[in-house]
Formats: structure tokens, sequence, C-alpha cells
């Protein structure tokens, strides 16, 4: 069964690699840096993306995109979808849908930490494809406007994960919100998040709340704020609390080229984990 998923996957790629010389529209979405952290714990370098490849042609096109390191800890992403106006179908391994929306603080201040608890704001199919071997979900994902929901199954288990996300905006304010149904071992549990943030001239902040039982994680709360310094030139900061943990907190100081450019350097602790130090060149697409 895995290597005919496989054998789809790579499939897939190949559909997206020529696609895109023929279509007529090709788009890129995210983000792809280079970096090092270092911790009591954890010392290493990382290439991480968070983007998503595109081309298309009429209505049809193909999409390929990744979260995560080069290495163990990713999730791929590759999918066809058919569009038509405001209607999005995708169908292979499409990103969840709980995973496009309510974005965690950590993972905007120091993405790479953030992995090590994966499990407490994403996607149960993202958890698994970090924390299980043979781990591959695949299904399809329907969007209209700022709505999404998806289905997956992951191959050899009863695991079903079927999720929905959307995204609410009222003048300067912006409201997330994501709900997943996991069914497992003839049993459902559920994930949730909410998050809402606000941008005052040069201020945006946020609170968000992270309720992920069907990962098995501990209920969690952020609160960031990022303020423009000056042209280019910005600070986020982030206080997060869960049930099981000490108060984490963290800053990261952001130069942001018109190119697209990224120079990044962050800092993130708590009493439990100790204190991380990362720097990153990147690239927003």
């Amino acid at each position: 069964m895995f290597g005919f998923m496989r054998s789809r996957f790579a499939a897939l790629s190949c559909v997206f690699c020529l696609a895109t010389p023929i279509a007529a529209q090709t788009a890129a979405d995210g983000w792809l840096s280079v970096g090092q952290i270092a911790s009591d714990d954890l010392a290493t370098g990382y290439v991480f993306g968070d983007f998503t490849l595109s081309a298309s042609g009429g209505h049809w096109g193909a999409e390929i995109g990744m979260f995560g390191v080069v290495g163990r800890l990713h999730e791929t992403y590759a999918a066809v979808s058919w569009q038509d106006g405001q209607h999005k179908l995708e169908l292979g391994f499409p990103r969840p849908a709980y995973d496009r929306f309510a974005v965690s603080g950590l993972t905007r201040v120091m993405p790479r930490r953030a992995l090590e608890s994966i499990a407490t704001t994403r996607s149960r199919a993202t958890a698994g494809v970090f924390t299980e071997s043979e781990f591959l979900p695949y299904g399809l994902a329907y969007r209209r406007a700022d709505l999404v929901v998806s289905l997956h199954g992951v191959p050899d288990t009863d695991i079903v994960v079927a999720g929905l996300g959307g995204r609410k905006t009222y003048a300067h304010w912006q409201l997330d919100y994501a709900l997943e149904a996991v069914s497992q071992n003839n049993a459902i549990d559920w994930n949730a998040k909410a998050q809402a943030a606000v941008a005052a001239g040069r201020w945006d902040m946020g609170v968000g709340i992270y309720a992920n039982d069907a990962n098995a994680a501990a209920l969690t709360a952020e609160i960031f704020a990022a303020v423009t310094l000056a042209d280019h030139l910005s600070v986020t900061a982030l206080l997060r609390q869960s049930d099981s943990d000490d108060p984490l907190a963290g800053a990261k100081l952001t130069y942001a080229h018109d190119s697209g450019l990224l120079a990044e350097a962050a800092i993130a602790g708590d009493r439990s984990n100790g204190t991380s130090v990362a720097v990153s060149l990147g690239y927003q697409f």
C-alpha cells in the first residue's frame, strides 16, 4: 500500500514539474530559510520551508509544498487541483484545513523550536507524520473563499481526520478558527483552536488558544505582538502558557527587504527546557 501511495506522490510531483512550463499561471506563497539553532538539548543547522508552489491552466492545476525542515521533521504536500471562481478542490496529499489557519505565535517567532511541540497546534495528520513512522496522510480539500474543509486517511490504519478552518475579517480585526475530528480505534477525539489578531498602526497583536485533545497535547494559550521599528525592521514578542509546562517567552528581530530577503534572530525559553537562540536567512515568496 505504501509503495503505491509513494508512487502517487512521485506522480503528482511530476505533474507539477510538467505543468509549470505550459501553465497559463504560476504562483508561490510562503517562505524558505537557512538557519542555526542552539539550546541545551538541540543544536543544529536547518533548512526550513513553509510554502506552496502552484501551476494552473484553465480550471486545472497542480500544487506542491512543504512544512518543516529538510530531514525527518517535515511534511510534504502535493495535489491536483480544480478551481472555478472561489471554489477550489484539491486531491492527493493536500495541506490539512486545520493547518491553514491560526498559525501559532511560536511558529512565527522560532519555527525550528516549534517543531518540537508540533502536536500542540497542528493537525493530527501533521503530528503523525512528525512522530510516527510510515505515516502518509492522503485525501482531499475543498476551499471556498476563506473557508476550507479537508478529509484525510492513513494507509494501513483506521485513522480518519476531518477538518474545517476559516477566517473572518472585521475592519482591523482578524479571527481564525479551526476544528478537527479524528476517528481512531472506534472512537472520535477533537482538536480545536482559535486566534484573534488586530492591526493598530505600527502594531500587530493577537491571542490564540489551542485545545488539541486528539493529539494528546496540553491546553495552550499564547499572546503575541509585533511592532515595526523602522523601514524593513520589526520585533515580534511571544508569551505562551500550557497546562503542563512553565511559561515560555520569546522575541524575534526581523529585517525584511523589499526584494523578499529576510534576516532574523530569535530567542525563546522557559525554565523546564532552557533557552534557545536561532538565526536565519530566508526568502519570502
